[in-house]
């Protein structure tokens, strides 16, 4: 073998076993910045909720994996009763078979302890076999984390509204399908008013939807704020004030008060007057800060 063969042959036999070493690194950041990287990463995930058990929480590490096994359906009925009927939900039954595998002789949990444990996540949306995810990794999702954060931030947002497109740099298509997997996990709900639906999370009691959605029309905190200032003024003032057809603050104020926000009283006087619900105004602002009515309010 001449000496310039040798030479290659040798160098790739040490290329190989630098290759193998485990003191081979492909990515030569500084070890200080991979640390810091990994403690970021740690601060950024958020941490399985207090709720479940601490067989729940095996159960759900072990589902993160199989979930995404394409070669299994996804499908799951909560109410199924008894381990033998796991059988048609293949998904599921592999599900169960790896957990039995794994947590039965490891942790000492029993099947039924273990089958209890997953009709319960799948109950809690912890795991949503059509998704083929479990909620950690939606929680763990940054593009599905920040749209939890835009719908916190505005409720009762709908689809079409501009906001999305300048605020999540995404379009309504893509922000529909995400939509649709929040609901999937109960992280959302939606709420269909008039011939539009509107998003809030999910923990946001549902009797205020309805203030919160017209409140989003900007006319309607002005229209209120007139009124607040002067109970005796007429529509058409109102409409000269805010330079709107009076027809339309006719429209709206009979909105109000089919939504109990005002109502029409006479006085002593005889005269006919609009009296703000200054009680529920108060209620819906300690859920939503926008509109403010609180600086309206403290002039009581």
């Amino acid at each position: 073998m001449s000496l310039e063969k040798r030479r290659e042959t040798e160098e790739n036999r040490m290329e190989k076993e630098l290759e193998g070493s485990s003191f081979r690194r492909l990515d030569f950041t500084p070890l200080e910045n991979l640390e810091d990287k990994r403690k970021e990463k740690e601060q950024s995930e958020i941490p399985i909720d207090t709720e479940l058990s601490a067989i729940e929480k095996d159960v759900l590490e072990i589902a993160q994996e199989i979930l995404k096994l394409k070669r299994y359906d996804a499908d799951f009925d909560i109410d199924t009763s008894s381990e033998a009927e796991l059988q048609k939900f293949p998904i599921i039954e592999k599900l169960y078979a790896k957990c039995i595998a794994k947590l039965a002789y490891k942790k000492g949990y029993s099947k039924e302890e273990i089958f209890l444990s997953i009709r319960s996540l799948e109950e809690k949306n912890w795991i949503v076999t059509n998704e083929r995810r479990t909620k950690l990794e939606i929680l763990n999702n940054e593009k599905l984390v920040n749209i939890l954060k835009f719908i916190e931030e505005n409720p009762g947002i709908h689809a079409r509204s501009s906001k999305i497109e300048e605020e999540l740099d995404i379009t309504r298509t893509p922000f529909l399908k995400h939509i649709m997997t929040l609901e999937r996990f109960k992280l959302i709900r939606s709420k269909k008013i008039g011939k539009t639906l509107h998003y809030f999370l999910a923990d946001v009691p549902e009797n205020y939807d309805k203030y919160k959605v017209i409140f989003s029309n900007p006319l309607i905190p002005k229209i209120i704020e007139e009124i607040f200032k002067d109970e005796g003024i007429a529509i058409s003032k109102i409409g000269e004030i805010l330079d709107v057809y009076s027809g339309t603050i006719q429209y709206y104020i009979k909105k109000l008060k089919d939504l109990d926000l005002i109502k029409s009283v006479t006085t002593q006087k005889d005269e006919k007057i609009h009296v703000i619900n200054v009680e529920l105004l108060t209620k819906f602002n300690q859920f939503f800060d926008e509109p403010d009515f609180s600086k309206l309010l403290s002039g009581l």
